[in-house]
């Protein structure tokens, strides 16, 4: 019998092993990546310019002409229990915060580590905010897939409801930064959690959130509830 996944399965940031398919679909976003971080400084004459933009917009011609998959159907599946693993990676994969098939993705990785999220990241020029430092704006959105990730602790589908930051110091560019959140209490169907953002011993943003269930009181899974 063939795997099958429901939404509950779902870990945040988190992928089951890519198909061959996903495999190429990473590959071409890997290219897309690459593209974005040479534009910002790249050096080129006007005809090379010119060039580029034909031969990109020729691709993206092409690439417009295919049919669509049905991303409902897809979901439907995953509510159901039924989904395949192609279904669930075409779902997670595009995801805008933690998606490896996406340019959008922020460049980061999160896993879980006992009762603590823990993370990882390191923000190249086409996430620059001031000269050199990582713009604000991308760091609320780190903070916002940090903090939700803290919900795999819980069987809960839950939404962001407040997220408060606090910015103590510039985070740089180019660097390896780390991350680190933790619950802090539930109350009934909300989650209050906590994070920061680190580079090197320096902490550059705190941040603490409220994240709501949408399905009851939040309620520990056995294998990280409190002792």
């Amino acid at each position: 019998m063939s795997e099958r996944y429901h939404f509950s399965q779902i870990r945040v940031g988190e992928m089951p092993q890519p198909t061959e398919e996903t495999v190429l679909r990473r590959d071409i976003a890997g290219s897309m990546k690459s593209i974005t971080e040479e534009l910002v400084r790249m050096d080129a004459s006007r005809d090379e310019l010119a060039g580029y933009a034909a031969e990109l917009a020729a691709l993206a011609d092409r690439i417009r002409q295919h049919d669509k998959r049905d991303f409902p159907a897809m979901l439907g599946r995953l509510f159901q229990g039924e989904a395949s693993r192609q279904d669930l990676l075409d779902v997670l994969d595009f995801e805008i915060l933690t998606g490896h098939s996406t340019t959008l993705s922020l460049p980061l990785e999160l896993w879980l580590d006992g009762q603590m999220v823990r993370g990882k990241a390191n923000y190249g020029v086409p996430w620059q905010g001031p000269p050199g430092r990582v713009h604000g704006g991308v760091l609320a959105l780190t903070m916002d897939i940090l903090l939700a990730k803290t919900q795999d602790f819980f069987p809960n589908l839950g939404m962001t409801g407040t997220l408060t930051l606090r910015y103590l110091a510039a985070t740089p560019l180019n660097t390896d930064v780390t991350l680190e959140a933790s619950v802090q209490r539930i109350e009934g169907r909300k989650l209050f959690c906590q994070g920061r953002v680190l580079v090197g011993e320096r902490v550059s943003v705190e941040a603490s959130g409220v994240w709501i269930s949408a399905g009851g009181d939040y309620q520990w899974k056995e294998e990280f509830k409190p002792q």
